[in-house]
């Protein structure tokens, strides 16, 4: 999709509210026919290890408890559905990864590699960039 609008969306923040919100966005865009590029960074990239999410440790606000509460699909449920019905990729920052001595095994399968801004910025040339 080489012409498609392209969306970016970076994810630095823990809350669930902010993470559930921009895979909202992402996955509305991907089936709308738009590129997708979130980049997960800080704080944000805890939440896209699998244990983290086998444990069911998200930092929850208000609504955040409510979307659980009433079985809202999980953020990374909606990034999944979205990435079988468009273009969306997950990448995670490098430097986290690095600093943190996580490795991309530890990370939930929907997430396609890990890179640095430098890479990213590449990939969201062109197109808006969002930040959460």
């Amino acid at each position: 999709m080489a012409d498609a609008p392209k969306l970016s969306l970076v994810l630095m923040s823990p809350d669930m509210e902010k993470i559930h919100a921009g895979a909202l966005m992402g996955s509305i865009a991907a089936a709308s026919g738009m590129e997708v590029n979130f980049f997960v960074t800080m704080d944000a990239l805890k939440m896209f290890l699998k244990d983290t999410v086998s444990k069911m440790d998200f930092k929850l606000g208000e609504v955040g408890s409510k979307l659980m509460e009433k079985n809202v699909d999980p953020f990374y449920k909606m990034i999944e559905d979205a990435k079988e019905m468009g273009e969306l990729k997950v990448y995670a920052c490098s430097l986290v990864v690095d600093v943190m001595g996580w490795k991309k095994e530890d990370m939930l399968d929907i997430v396609d590699d890990i890179v640095g801004v430098t890479a990213f910025f590449g990939m969201a040339e062109g197109g808006q960039i969002m930040v959460l």
